[in-house]
This record gives structure tokens, C-alpha cells and sequence, in this order.
């Protein structure tokens, strides 16, 4: 009775003492009682080997979980490393054409003979600037029409050492012997100067080709803008400039720009007829 007795005892622990979570004591106790007892011995062997199998299937899982997740893992750094080599390539070359175009519009720049014709549209107004300049000479008239109507004109015209400021507005007509500052209308460009600068806008602007105004571009779209740029010549052809808020809209400004380098003649800067116009000190 008393050895069926230890079998159950014995039994109860062998879980425990597979695990190795008896103490010593116990251990010697199980050691000594298995020295005597086929039986407890025999339960000792299965549950070792269910034990075993168990890890097996156990080390199986882990092993094939492990492999999945290391092949997902591969997966998903190729995909990552092809998106930041695309990425790169992608902002390289909008850096590239951004410094190309800057290059250009330095060089067209340099020229002091020039036409310049904008056109500035904002809600219902239209603004018309057209500029012959050659040299430190110029003649430019700036337009402004609302709705259709013109409702001012100004006209500036500088020639040698005398320059002459000419408004018409509301049928009123005034000359003054001054100029007015940003008459001298400069070919514009919208990239700035630097591979480096030019590379920090590239991570925020995106650049595509396009045509405009009869003109092969490149068009730099950002949040709120887009910026045509002339792919031969690195200047501005168009801006549109978009209020960020639909209550605003009407406050969207397009400009188009048109330059035509080499062709002013002292005949195109011809001084202004100021008959009928009141003279302002």
C-alpha cells in the first residue's frame, strides 16, 4: 500500500522534475524510488518522450516563424532600400534640372537688350507690363484693367541722364521728371543659385516637362504654386500662385511671362508724348 502510495507521490512530481523546478531533496527522493519502480520508470520514459515531441513540434513552429519572419523582413528592406534608391534618383534629377535652368537664366540674365512683356492676372483685374530696355535705357508701360476697364496707366521712360514718369488715371493725366522704382523690369527666374540650395527644394517641389505659351518647360508644382520654367532659356514663362483657403480664391495670381533677347533698337525707346498732361514737381 505504502509503495502504491509513493507511485502517486512519485508520479505527481515527474512533470516538475522533468522541468528540473524540484529541489535536491525531492530530486533524491524521485532518483531513489525510480531506482526500484519499473513502473514509475516507464511513466518517467513517456512523459520524456511526449515531452520531446512536443519541443520538437514546438522548435519546428519556431524555427518556421522565425524563417517566415526573416523572409518578410528581407522583403521588406528590398522594397524599402528600391523606394529610397528611386527617391534619391527622383530628387537628383529634379536637382539637376533645377541647377541646369539656373545656369541658364544667369547667362540670359547678363543681357542689357532686351523685350519684356508680362501679363498679371488676379480676380477681375489684368495688369499688362511691357518693357523695351537697352542698356541702362528703357521705356516700359504697366497697364491695369479691372473688369475690362482701364483704370490706370503708367508709363516710365528713361533715356541718358533724363526720365520721365507718365499716369493716367480717371482721366487724369500727371508727369513727373523721376523715375519710379521696379520700372526697370529684369528677366525673371524662379530657381535659385547652387546645386545645394537646389537640392533642398527638390525634396519639397516636384518637377515634370510641360508646355506653355508655345515654350518646351519644365513645371515646378509646390503646395500652393506652380512654376513654368523655359526649358531653353532657364526663365520664367508662368507662375500660378494659389490662395491656400476657398474663401480666398479670388485672390489667385497668374502671370505669363515673354522675353525676346537682342531686338530693341533706339528707335523702340522713344520719348513719351506728354501732351495734355499736368506737370508735378
Amino acid at each position: 500500500m505504502k509503495e502504491k502510495r509513493d507511485c502517486k507521490i512519485v508520479q505527481d512530481l515527474l512533470p516538475n522534475y522533468i522541468e528540473k523546478l524540484t529541489n535536491e531533496e525531492t530530486n533524491m527522493y524521485i532518483d531513489e524510488h525510480l531506482k526500484e519502480c519499473t513502473e514509475c520508470k516507464k511513466v518517467l520514459d513517456n512523459m520524456q518522450k511526449e515531452l520531446s515531441i512536443k519541443n520538437n513540434k514546438r522548435d519546428e513552429r519556431e524555427v518556421k516563424y522565425i524563417k517566415k519572419f526573416s523572409n518578410k523582413m528581407k522583403i521588406l528592406k528590398f522594397i524599402l532600400l528600391t523606394l529610397i534608391i528611386i527617391y534619391i534618383i527622383v530628387v537628383g534629377r529634379r536637382t539637376l534640372i533645377m541647377f541646369s535652368l539656373s545656369e541658364k537664366a544667369k547667362e540670359n540674365q547678363l543681357y542689357d537688350n532686351y523685350y519684356a512683356k508680362l501679363y498679371s492676372y488676379q480676380g477681375n483685374s489684368l495688369t499688362i507690363t511691357e518693357s523695351y530696355n537697352k542698356g541702362e535705357d528703357y521705356l516700359t508701360t504697366i497697364t491695369r484693367f479691372v473688369n475690362g476697364n482701364q483704370i490706370q496707366k503708367l508709363t516710365c521712360y528713361k533715356k541718358g541722364t533724363e526720365q520721365l514718369l507718365l499716369t493716367e488715371t480717371e482721366g487724369k493725366k500727371y508727369i513727373k521728371n523721376f523715375e519710379i522704382m521696379g520700372a526697370h523690369i529684369l528677366p525673371v527666374t524662379y530657381v535659385s543659385n547652387g546645386i545645394l540650395t537646389n537640392m533642398q527644394y527638390a525634396f519639397i517641389t516636384g518637377v515634370d516637362s510641360a508646355y506653355c505659351n508655345g515654350k518646351e518647360c519644365y513645371v515646378m508644382k509646390g503646395k500652393n504654386y506652380e512654376r513654368y520654367m523655359d526649358k531653353e532659356t532657364g526663365l520664367a514663362v508662368r507662375i500660378i500662385e494659389n490662395s491656400s483657403k476657398d474663401t480666398t480664391r479670388k485672390t489667385d495670381m497668374i502671370v505669363d511671362y515673354d522675353y525676346k533677347f537682342n531686338t530693341v533698337t533706339d528707335s523702340d525707346i522713344v520719348k513719351p508724348d506728354t501732351t495734355g498732361y499736368t506737370i508735378i514737381e
